[in-house]
């Protein structure tokens, strides 16, 4: 029998916790999420998200059909396919990208500021920002109340972690699942795509997403993207230009990321202590004798999208119970950067999840049945793509001369064998 009221708490309003509380809004569950930022603009979010057609078969399954279709018109091209390249652009592997009329199973580039702002359409109602979230507490009844820093609290049937890969929520529902530091960090910058850049630019990233194995145990990634429609116009985002290159949701850009350890950078382990144009400073000297379109690409990056961040990523646990409280996204299974994972998976987590939700809601499952089948299918499919992204992380940044001289070796002969060629690319498609 269905509950005569039935409510969901989100922790965090991130691509995970938005994408849920869409799929449940639009299917009349009450759902209250509640964000520490005081804004949407409150911080970057990040660059080009690259959405496989896994991710974006969970868009369609969670967003209203309008919603949906503004997803996919304000998209852009980054791009078909993926190559990868020595320091001096030399040619080591390309895989080439699906080409089909069918959206759900093409590959998607979106600006992350973009997709945040598209997912809070709606929700004006629903999103609380400002909400800094503290500990919860689970009550006889069954029910679960959040406790937030100014003393307020938020009451409902189900509490979902979707507060990141620092989460609190995790951290007192299951502080056996730790969050470890690499010992990488990662380096990112952004410069419009005009005339100008493309005077000089090397034609194949233009073309395709990049991935350049460096000497020494760095790695940069290297992506386009270009607008099918201009964002503000089909959001009403206005366009008074606040918040300079970094919030744009119009201009067409180059975004380059690199990854090192901070001995190879040069820079503290903690990247808060290290002002923009300290970080753009470090990459440049990293990458001294690459080949000249990718040092002009770090020298030419707008200096106020320069950001810093220390890449982490999850300890495996043992299997747990279920219980009213779960938690999806980088809260449940933070992985490296490296292999464009953890978006994906954040979309798959919300599919899965809002299913069993919606089915207790309406008293087809029990609440702890439904999450604990949500969280067996997220764990499997979760712990490979970490395991992973810790090895691309791991084989990437290898000081090991020999390894990277073998790598190199192997794809290039991979390059040579097209059904070899054709399984990587279809691996990486999700």
């Amino acid at each position: 029998m269905a509950k005569e009221t039935f409510k969901v708490v989100v922790i965090g309003a991130g691509l995970a916790g938005l994408t849920l509380a869409q799929a449940l809004r639009t299917r009349g569950v009450d759902v209250e999420v509640h964000e520490r930022d005081t804004a949407p603009t409150d911080r970057s979010q990040g660059y080009r998200i690259h959405i496989n057609p896994t991710g974006t078969r969970a868009l369609r399954a969670c967003l209203s059909d309008e919603l949906f279709e503004l997803f996919l018109d304000t998209s852009g091209s980054g791009g078909q396919g993926l190559r990868f390249t020595d320091h001096l652009l030399r040619p080591l592997l390309s895989l080439d990208g699906p080409h089909s009329a069918d959206p759900l199973l093409n590959h998607q580039s979106v600006c992350r500021v973009t997709l945040r702002h598209l997912l809070l359409r709606g929700l004006d109602d629903v999103v609380r920002f400002g909400r800094h979230y503290e500990r919860y507490e689970e009550l006889p009844d069954g029910s679960v109340v959040a406790h937030f820093a100014d003393g307020s609290t938020a009451r409902g049937d189900v509490l979902v972690g979707a507060d990141g890969c620092r989460s609190r929520v995790r951290a007192q529902r299951l502080p056996q699942a730790r969050v470890m530091e690499t010992g990488a960090i990662g380096v990112a910058g952004k410069l419009p795509l005009d005339e100008e850049l493309r005077s000089w630019i090397h034609a194949p990233l233009l073309a395709s997403a990049h991935i350049v194995m460096g000497p020494h145990g760095a790695r940069m990634f290297a992506a386009t993207h270009e607008y099918r429609n201009r964002p503000s116009k089909a959001l009403d985002l206005g366009t008074d230009g606040t918040g300079g290159l970094l919030f744009d949701t119009d201009t067409d850009y180059l975004m380059w990321a690199v990854t090192a350890s901070p001995e190879r950078f040069a820079l503290p382990a903690d990247t808060s202590l290290s002002t923009p144009r300290q970080l753009g400073r470090a990459v440049l000297r990293l990458v001294d004798g690459w080949h000249p379109v990718l040092r002009r690409a770090v020298a030419d990056a707008d200096p106020e999208t320069l950001t810093g961040l220390p890449v982490r990523s999850a300890v495996a646990v043992p299997d747990w119970a279920p219980s009213r409280v779960t938690l999806i996204g980088d809260a449940a299974h933070c992985a490296t950067p490296l292999g464009g994972m953890g978006g994906n998976m954040a979309l798959r987590d919300a599919e899965l999840l809002y299913v069993a939700l919606v089915e207790a809601a309406r008293g087809i499952r029990p609440v702890a049945e439904g999450i604990g089948r949500y969280e067996t299918a997220m764990r499997a499919y979760a712990a490979d793509a970490v395991l992973k992204s810790r090895k691309n992380l791991d084989r990437s940044l290898t000081e090991n001369r020999m390894s990277r001289a073998v790598t190199r070796a192997t794809f290039r002969m991979i390059d040579r064998i097209p059904s070899v060629k054709r399984r990587m690319a279809a691996e990486a498609s999700g």
